[in-house]
């Protein structure tokens, strides 16, 4: 059974003072170095997690965004041990999920990985389902009261990467481009579900959404329905030069300009249960920010806030003002 990377695994090499171990992945070492018994054990142990969730959320610097990385999920980490470190035998192999709930009552088999924080969906954009497990996906859309099962397919670790993740491709991983499925027999796609999932069909129109993924390794998304306002920071770099003074010369020059964009949104009103969601945003390390009158581009995104609260309706509606950082600053020279 795979375990969530964010719970401790140790592996026994024996009752040695010390040893040499590796941890490799389809066979390519990963890891190499020398453990030493603690004073106070008979077992000489080593914690694993650390190396296996680096090796995990490694981003290649040289893969552009819509290439994905050959990702499959849960992952297979070999631990061996040697004397010398030439002769090798295997401890064990563990099997990794890319979870970081801390909920140890988490099972994705069952639960599925898909926890959206108010599911309001737009008709211009994508939704995406991840599977640990291979098999159908398969959409049940209501259509103004009529009801359509869509297959989506079968999700393979090959052809169903997700095209705006280098860290997951998910390989596990579904697109439902609600677009391609607005009308069925002349009515109107008003929500559909997906497993456990529910996504209602907004007619408000809103014009930005973050992508996001969640502590259980799913990806998932919010419609921005309230005031979003759009901000520029520009750091210039400058330099003093002699010039001729018998004319209207230039004496400081400025050679490069760095652009930073940030938006400050609004997430709407929410309900207790769906402000209950917010961290899941508010904490995730791999945000994409997507405007939906371009609805195939995806911008890595930072979340800039730093504090907040899970709020309850004890003082009116709720609602979240976050702040978003373009994770690609611009450069002008």
């Amino acid at each position: 059974m795979a375990v969530p990377i964010w719970k401790d695994h140790f592996s026994s090499l024996g009752s040695y003072s010390n040893r040499y171990f590796r941890i490799q992945v389809g066979g390519n070492t990963i890891y190499s170095g020398r453990a030493y018994r603690a004073a106070s054990s008979g077992t000489l142990y080593v914690r694993i997690n650390d190396v296996c969730a680096d090796y995990m959320s490694q981003r290649p610097a040289s893969v552009p965004i819509t290439t994905p990385s050959a990702v499959t999920f849960p992952m297979s980490f070999t631990v061996q041990s040697s004397s010398n470190g030439s002769s090798w035998s295997t401890v064990e192999t563990v099997q990794f999920n890319d979870d970081w709930s801390y909920d140890p009552s988490f099972d994705p088999s069952t639960m599925g990985m898909a926890f959206p924080i108010t599911g309001r969906v737009d008709l211009r954009q994508v939704v995406y389902q991840t599977r640990y497990a291979s098999g159908d996906v398969t959409a049940v859309c209501n259509y103004q009261g009529t009801a359509r099962n869509l297959t989506l397919g079968t999700v393979t670790p090959t052809s169903d990467a997700f095209k705006i993740s280098l860290t997951h491709a998910g390989a596990q991983c579904k697109q439902f481009p609600v677009a391609d499925y607005v009308t069925y027999s002349g009515k109107t796609l008003t929500s559909f579900t997906i497993g456990l999932a529910s996504y209602k069909v907004t007619t408000k129109c809103p014009q930005y959404v973050l992508y996001y993924k969640n502590p259980f390794g799913g990806y998932d998304h919010l419609l921005m329905e309230g005031l979003c306002q759009k901000n520029v920071a520009v750091s210039r770099d400058t330099f003093v030069a002699d010039y001729d003074n018998t004319v209207q010369g230039r004496e400081t020059w400025d050679f490069q300009n760095e652009i930073t964009e940030s938006w400050t949104m609004n997430t709407g009103y929410l309900t207790e249960d769906e402000s209950s969601r917010m961290p899941y945003l508010l904490n995730s390390p791999d945000v994409f920010f997507c405007d939906l009158t371009q609805p195939s581009v995806m911008v890595p995104a930072i979340i800039d806030t730093n504090a907040y609260q899970v709020k309850v309706r004890t003082t009116g509606m709720i609602n979240y003002t976050i702040s978003v950082k373009v994770a690609q600053n611009k450069y002008a020279r």
